[in-house]
């Protein structure tokens, strides 16, 4: 490795680690320490991670603050994710309602991907595939979006949300707990229901989660520790799967990060619409 290292320093080529934060507590510092050296003798290192967690490198070797810069992107804005639509559909050929378009906007979770699915799907249902030689596609105010929205949430988010659903494996049954429609939910379900009820948001205070949650049981409200191992278990079952921007609890913070836009969908379209 010293070797690797030694040649980039010297052929002036930076070091790119795409997805630090999936790499695990224990190697991340092993990681960051063997190439604090290597910065403090000039090597370029670039680590992309998700926003929530840009300071994980000098959390792990605090000798590198200093030399170390946080360079956040942006979101897509409505007027960004506005722009997939009226170029695409200006090539087809479709009058689109403005008020289609902001609700496919808003719908979006900033997500440019979600958006571009949104505009297949909506060109498939209206069976849209060229450019009319002669005139235009409308699409009016009136057009129903809500099977669209319903039918592309479930494909997105169905498989991660079974999995945190499902919770951890348990020697015995957990208990579950009474809602106010009616329902019972245990823990993980119960806390996914509280998540979902927030909009979702991509980033939720604890404190809120506690908030919303209270509101949705009747009774059996949990201690403080059970949520927050609950909270611990998601985030594990999220690494464990490979979905790490799925649900990511933030224990100094006491936020929960849930980065993914499909899982959100999920959650807006098949459990909190639903409810």
């Amino acid at each position: 490795m010293s070797g690797a290292i030694s040649a980039l320093i010297q052929g002036k080529i930076a070091l790119v680690i795409d997805d630090f934060h999936y790499i695990d507590d224990a190697s991340r510092k092993e990681l960051m320490r063997n190439v604090k050296g290597a910065v403090f003798n000039g090597l370029k290192v670039v680590l992309l991670s998700v926003t929530h967690r840009v300071f994980d490198a000098i959390k792990d070797e605090t000798e590198l603050t200093g030399r170390f810069t946080a360079i956040s992107l942006p979101h897509w804005t409505l007027e960004d994710l506005a722009q997939i639509p009226a170029k695409g559909f200006n090539a087809l050929k479709i009058k689109c309602s403005p008020t289609v378009i902001e609700t496919l906007c808003a719908e979006a979770q900033e997500n440019p991907f979600l958006m571009q699915k949104f505009c297949w799907e909506l060109c498939f249902d209206l069976q849209i595939e060229r450019p009319k030689l002669m005139g235009s596609y409308d699409i009016s105010d009136s057009h129903d979006l809500t099977g669209m929205f319903e039918r592309i949430s479930l494909d997105a988010g169905l498989p991660i949300y079974e999995k945190l659903a499902a919770g951890p494996i348990s020697r015995k049954v957990r208990a579950k707990r009474p809602l106010h429609n009616g329902d019972f939910a245990d823990i993980y379900q119960a806390t996914l229901l509280a998540i979902a009820e927030s909009g979702p948001k991509a980033m939720l205070p604890y404190d809120e989660l506690r908030t919303l949650m209270n509101g949705l049981l009747s009774d059996m409200m949990p201690q403080k520790h059970e949520i927050t191992s609950a909270l611990k278990h998601l985030s594990k079952i999220s690494r464990d799967i490979g979905a790490e921007s799925a649900i990511d609890w933030a224990e100094d913070s006491r936020e929960i990060n849930v980065v993914d836009p499909y899982l959100r969908f999920y959650l807006r379209w098949q459990i909190r619409q639903k409810r």
